[in-house]
């Protein structure tokens, strides 16, 4: 197989300098080859102790995404366009802060927002904790913080959704692991995992007005989670876990938990099924996924051709290890969309690794629609170690950018599109 290699201009230790990067290489397939991505990196914090977690927010409501970075024991506010850094919230929450997600609980037209913590991801004995973050008087103030109450331990990912169509988003809360799950076991004993909705209450700085619904208790070691939208205003959710990807549904009044995915079943003792997932289009609908669990596959699903059937699991790349974070996007503007995804480590050869593509960011563009022909970019290779990742539109340009977070590098990078459509 022969190795392609690129030139990243400037790997940046600090400040808000920018460089030009127009990587790509031909995926490893035949046909035509897609139009060149451009991307041009701006790096905005590299103070970070753990960037576990990004989102795009409009907190000001002046029209403009923010960026939201969860960081160990603070919760950080970049301010669009000049990414001031302020303080959203100091070391007040159990560490690890982990997850974010915003909606309006107060119903002003704000947003606030929910952060999970506590993160201590092996102990499933004791609860994380759940709480909303209040805005102040000012921009310039510390938000408050609100508990809501959770027992579930491995407090691990966090969304707000519309479940029931009522044009109100609830707060989805999908844990890691089930309760007294053991490593001795693969994480597979103890109680299944917990997927937990809170609809908003009409007094929510009252902890006991949360009232926790379940909506899924059979699966193991959930990793993530996406909103599910088929053709309806509400939502289902897409989950990837240990035994592969689902779709929690709502079927008249219940809640009912469907198998679609196979995931990576190779190795059922040890890391299986998969971690990161989401949905988009590439003409038709497409899943994509990292197998196994913190896997080094990256993985899409198409439909079947038989309603009723397993969807079609497609391996488009195994030269990462570690992969952490999955989304798409139309960055070319073709009405079709892209693939992103955050690769978390460096090849490993005591682990034996043999590729030699560095962590990073890395994008897929289809070359068809059959979903099993892909051509590769490299747009950012070794230069941040990529926790989460988001993608959004933060100039109003049209094109979507990229924000990625690094854990081992601690820094936060966005790459301004300069795709010329």
């Amino acid at each position: 197989m022969t190795r392609f290699c690129f030139l990243l201009s400037c790997l940046l230790a600090c400040g808000t300098a920018s460089a030009t990067l127009r990587a790509t290489e031909p995926n490893h397939t035949e046909g035509k080859s897609r139009p060149a991505l451009k991307f041009e990196m701006q790096e905005i914090e590299s103070g970070l102790k753990v960037g576990y977690a990004v989102i795009l927010e409009d907190l000001n409501n002046d029209g403009k995404p923010d960026i939201i970075v969860v960081d160990t024991n603070r919760v950080l506010w970049y301010e669009n366009p000049t990414w001031k850094r302020r303080t959203l919230l100091g070391a007040k929450t159990p560490a690890d802060n982990v997850c974010i997600t915003a909606i309006d609980i107060t119903g002003d037209g704000h947003k606030e927002l929910v952060l999970g913590s506590g993160w201590k991801p092996f102990d499933t004995q004791n609860p994380g904790t759940l709480h909303w973050l209040k805005r102040g008087n000012s921009l310039e103030d510390e938000w408050s913080l609100h508990p809501i109450p959770c027992e579930e331990p491995t407090v691990h990912r966090v969304r707000a959704i519309d479940l029931d169509g009522d044009g109100r988003q609830e707060i989805v809360h999908v844990p890691l692991m089930g309760r007294d799950a053991t490593r001795e076991k693969n994480w597979l004993d103890g109680r299944p995992v917990r997927i937990i909705a809170y609809k908003i209450p009409s007094e929510p700085t009252k902890p006991d007005a949360w009232k926790p619904e379940i909506l899924a208790d059979s699966l193991h070691v959930t990793h993530n989670f996406a909103p599910l939208n088929w053709s309806s205003n509400r939502h289902d959710l897409i989950v990837a876990s240990y035994e592969g990807v689902f779709i929690v549904e709502k079927v008249g009044e219940r809640w009912t938990t469907r198998k679609i995915g196979t995931g990576n079943q190779e190795r059922p003792d040890a890391s299986r099924g998969a971690s990161e997932v989401k949905i988009g289009s590439i003409g038709k609908p497409v899943i994509a996924t990292i197998e196994p669990w913190h896997g080094h596959q990256v993985v899409v699903y198409t439909r079947p051709t038989q309603e009723g059937q397993l969807w079609e699991r497609h391996v488009i790349d195994e030269q990462l290890r570690w992969g952490h974070a999955v989304a798409w996007a139309d960055l070319d503007g073709d009405g079709t969309d892209e693939l992103v995804i955050g690769v978390r480590d460096d090849p490993n050869p005591k682990l034996s690794d043999t590729h030699k593509l560095r962590r990073g960011v890395r994008l897929y563009q289809a070359l068809d629609h059959s979903g099993k022909r892909w051509q590769r970019t490299l747009l950012e290779d070794g230069g941040v170690a990529v926790e989460d990742l988001a993608v959004g539109d933060l100039n109003g340009d049209g094109r979507p950018e990229i924000v990625a977070v690094g854990r081992a590098t601690g820094n936060c990078r966005i790459y301004w599109n300069r795709t010329t459509r």
